[in-house]
């Protein structure tokens, strides 16, 4: 895939809702949770199946109803594991359900903290699809933003924040960009249907 095609395709946007726990972080937390994030890239998901199933002399066929199924749990599993971690769960504020814009490249939330254009912070994000997944993100805040029209998204809210990821895995990413490709169609479907 080409880099503009590959960089159009992060950019695509979606609005939705999700639940969301964000927190500002300093330089040294920045940089050792970017550590973390990147040295844990492929090692959640179908990528830790296959690999147990490769090292014991089996072949994966990653098209095959099993495949998926067994894929499905692993993803479903990660998630509950990350949930029941007790230093993530010290590490974070509470999830809030707000309505969100996401996208490959960052997030834009109402926050009932205020942030500052610059500051770092960790973001955790529950997309409920199916199955719910859990990612977790280092972003830069690009804009703090006071408006009214975040009070329907958050009552409460006091601050537009767009963000912009700067360190996330890869296969969170990708999955991102699969939720949000997918919920454009399925809102778009609506939108002809009605």
């Amino acid at each position: 895939m080409a880099t503009g095609e590959a960089q159009r395709r992060e950019m695509v946007r979606v609005d939705d809702t999700h639940e969301i726990s964000h927190r500002t972080i300093s330089v040294l937390e920045k940089e050792a949770l970017e550590r973390e994030i990147m040295e844990t890239a492929g090692q959640g998901g179908m990528e830790s199946v296959a690999t147990i199933l490769q090292s014991a002399g089996r072949t994966v066929d990653p098209k095959s109803p099993t495949w998926r199924a067994i894929s499905l749990l692993d993803q479903k599993l990660d998630l509950l594991i990350s949930l029941l971690q007790k230093e993530n769960i010290s590490q974070e504020a509470e999830f809030i359900r707000c309505s969100v814009n996401v996208s490959g490249s960052g997030i834009r939330f109402p926050s009932q903290q205020v942030y500052a254009k610059g500051d770092s912070l960790w973001i955790a994000m529950i997309f409920l699809s199916s199955p719910p997944m859990r990612i977790e993100a280092v972003a830069h805040v690009g804009r703090a933003q006071k408006s009214g029209k975040f009070l329907d998204r958050l009552p409460g809210a006091v601050v537009d924040i767009s963000s912009k990821f700067i360190a996330i895995r890869a296969n969170d990413k990708e999955e991102i960009l699969r939720y949000t490709f997918q919920r454009q169609r399925e809102q778009l479907r609506a939108k002809r249907e009605s």
